[in-house]
């Protein structure tokens, strides 16, 4: 794509010194309108290319591929849910909850959003339980939370 630019730019240009060195009289006319020619087969050369489908938005579809990088992906993955549990395991200290066992379950599909919550209420009263849920639910949203 670059290449076919270059060339447009290379033939404009080279029309242009032509039109400045080329002397007044009766070929001029002829030479420009074969050069008119020539530029105009520059900027359609890559229309058949187009129209057989080697192009795909702009990429050549028989030299690159596009995939996923899953390394970077899962990096990015454990990166974020990393964050999140930092992040809600510094609320829960604030509230008090220093020794909290918990465990959290990331959505499948939209990887950044907490799915549940499972809390270890062994030695919790109900209503410690209740005021826990509430504010979980305040932190992290609408979302499941089950105790063992």
């Amino acid at each position: 794509m670059s290449g076919w630019l270059i060339g447009i730019v290379g033939v404009v240009s080279l029309g242009v010194l032509i039109e400045i060195l080329l002397p007044e009289g009766e070929n001029s006319k002829y030479i420009k309108g074969i050069f008119s020619v020539i530029v105009i087969f520059v900027i359609i050369s890559p229309l058949p290319k187009l129209a057989k489908g080697d192009y795909i938005n702009g990429f050549n579809s028989d030299k690159q591929q596009i995939s996923v990088d899953e390394n970077y992906y899962q990096n990015v993955k454990e990166d974020m849910q990393s964050k999140i549990q930092n992040s809600l395991k510094n609320k829960l200290q604030e509230a008090g909850y220093n020794d909290l066992s918990y465990d959290i379950k990331f959505d499948e599909e939209y990887v950044y959003i907490i799915d549940k919550i499972i809390i270890d209420t062994q030695d919790m009263s109900q209503a410690e339980i209740k005021e826990l849920i509430k504010l979980l639910k305040s932190i992290a949203g609408n979302v499941s939370i089950e105790t063992r």
